[in-house]
């Protein structure tokens, strides 16, 4: 048995924990998660400038005033407080918040600081209209590792039974010379479309290969 790997696949495959949320679920955790990192920035701020004010100016806060109606909020949409969880639960979400906050450039950066707190505030506002997770994270989460435990078993036996492995892409037939065509393919293969080998493992593997199914032009940018 040769095992083939879509080159395209390989690359564009997506974290299973993340995949096993619908699309609002999705934007319940995106909302809680730009909660959870503002309240963190809030709190870096007010910690970073906590010297005391100069006179005729007002004193600081020294902590995020509403981190616990943000807390409250994520007990009520995703039934969990765990911040560290929640930030790993998509770390391509928490990414992209994250570049996305509008930091204040320094501890007198009163605009920017208004900016913080402002869409601080938004994501709350976002969060409080959310639906809420049908399932806790923990829960999500021990399912999500259990299926992915069960993959990597499937995988490594499907591994264990084959000859060889191949990492390849689809090409199309007429890349390869008459010659190649005589000598990598079948004389009776009738699809358009082959495998090309990009590594092979295990056994010497063909540079060419005629594909296991037969893909139509119309069906080849939506076939795995």
């Amino acid at each position: 048995m040769l095992i083939l790997l879509p080159f395209i696949s390989m690359l564009s495959t997506t974290p299973a924990l993340a995949n096993s949320y619908s699309g609002s679920e999705r934007r319940t955790l995106q909302s809680a998660i730009s909660s959870a990192l503002h309240s963190a920035e809030l709190n870096r701020y007010y910690q970073l400038c906590k010297e005391q004010p100069v006179e005729g100016e007002q004193q600081r806060p020294t902590a995020d005033k509403d981190q616990a109606r943000m807390l409250t909020l994520l007990q009520q949409k995703i039934h969990s407080q765990n911040i560290e969880q929640l930030l790993a639960i998509d770390s391509r979400i928490t990414k992209t918040v994250s570049a996305s906050i509008t930091k204040p450039a320094g501890c007198d950066d009163s605009k920017g600081l208004q900016a913080l707190v402002d869409n601080y505030e938004m994501a709350m506002f976002t969060l409080d209209l959310a639906m809420p997770l049908e399932k806790p994270l923990g829960a999500k989460s021990a399912a999500s590792k259990s299926r992915s435990n069960a993959e990597q078993q499937d995988i490594q036996q499907l591994i264990a039974r084959s000859h060889a492995i191949a990492l390849v892409n689809v090409v199309d037939k007429q890349q390869l010379s008459a010659v190649q065509q005589a000598n990598y393919l079948h004389p009776d293969y009738q699809g358009r479309y082959v495998f090309k080998v990009q590594h092979g493992w295990r056994s010497t593997v063909s540079q060419y290969l005629g594909m296991h199914i037969f893909v139509a032009d119309g069906d080849i940018d939506k076939t795995a």
